[in-house]
């Protein structure tokens, strides 16, 4: 028993146990030459802490992890489960490269021009499970909105400020700031902001039976909490985008982009610990994630039934992510630099779990 292992990719690492048995076995026809025995031995490491994988495709066909263009995804500290059993199951074009801890794949891959894979990957291996396949979904508030004050709606330069409650819409179309007070909310509609305003939402927890979406200028300011999304969520606008604490459960498409704007982070306590974006096991709507210089996203990507692309552009990006997803596609001619979110991050993750290595 070796406390920490002294072996293996785990080796000095606290947290983790490994143990080493070793037997002689007799032999048979072996011992014709002078060999009554031989020394079998077994090694299993095991520990609470958080895998080295931080990217898992599900799809057991077609092409899981995909490198569009010559863009770069650099992930030296992740190691890449590609559950495909395609010949292409793992596809570089267009001279783009990965470098990662290691790559799996059960199936095999594809690179052209020149395109370059750190370190090659090994293939034929058995598919890997889904690693939050036992995380519950949030439950969904039912309430509906009753009376005059069901739909909100600002223009101009007017503000307001909301107390915890139902209501049927939120819209702001002016350069105000609708600030919604510490608590919880049903929107059973779209809660929107444009032009040149923006939305403020206090700690709690959101359902929001519609689409939450910004555009143009506008900005939004999201309080810890959870945020269940039952139409598109699409936070693109120039504006400010943050939010610290934060868990989005969506059912339909999802769309975030910014550069310095940008900066959402997960939680590090609670059921949801970790996860920033979780999608419905049974959506199958795209989740884009597009950064540029100065974007801060931390947290676990759960899509497991959906396409993921990130994309950086060409001044590259750096962020910390885990992706569980259907597949993965990333874009763009610069960097993707992505750390691994459970074991460089938040340690205590949804994705820190007992497990056998």
């Amino acid at each position: 028993i070796n406390i920490p292992p002294k072996y293996g990719e785990t080796k000095g690492l606290n947290g983790y146990i490994e143990a080493i048995v070793q037997y002689p076995s007799p032999t048979y026809f072996m011992r014709l030459v002078g060999f009554n025995s031989v020394n079998m031995a077994t090694r299993a490491v095991a520990g609470t802490g958080s895998t080295y994988a931080c990217i898992w495709t599900l799809a057991r066909s077609g092409a899981d992890v995909s490198i569009n263009g010559n863009g770069v995804l650099y992930t030296p500290h992740c190691s890449i489960y590609d559950d495909s059993a395609a010949a292409n199951a793992l596809v570089l074009t267009g001279g783009g490269n990965i470098t990662a801890k290691s790559i799996g794949i059960v199936g095999s891959y594809s690179v052209s021009n020149n395109g370059t894979l750190t370190p090659t990957p090994k293939t034929g291996l058995a598919p890997a499970a889904d690693p939050l396949a036992s995380l519950p979904a949030p439950s969904a508030s039912t309430d509906t909105c009753s009376g005059s004050n069901c739909n909100i709606s600002i223009s101009g330069n007017s503000s307001i400020t909301l107390q915890p409650g139902t209501y049927s819409s939120i819209s702001n179309s002016g350069g105000g700031t609708v600030t919604l007070a510490s608590g919880n909310y049903t929107i059973t509609g779209n809660v929107t902001s444009s032009s040149n305003g923006g939305i403020v939402f206090g700690p709690g927890n959101y359902t929001i039976g519609g689409k939450l979406s910004d555009s143009g200028s506008s900005s939004m300011t999201f309080g810890s909490g959870t945020y269940i999304v039952g139409g598109n969520l699409n936070l693109t606008g120039s504006g400010t985008i943050s939010g610290t604490g934060v868990t989005f459960y969506t059912e339909s498409s999802t769309s975030v982009a910014g550069g310095s704007n940008l900066s959402l982070t997960a939680p590090t306590t609670g059921t949801y610990s970790g996860v920033l974006l979780f999608q419905s096991r049974s959506d199958s709507s795209t989740l884009s994630i597009a950064g540029g210089s100065g974007t801060t996203v931390q947290g676990i990507l759960y899509a497991p039934a959906a396409s993921v692309t990130l994309s950086g552009g060409s001044s590259g990006v750096a962020m910390s992510l885990d992706v569980i997803s259907d597949t993965l596609t990333v874009t763009g001619s610069g960097t993707f630099s992505n750390s691994n979110y459970a074991i460089e991050v938040n340690p205590n993750s949804v994705l820190s779990k007992t497990m056998l290595v």
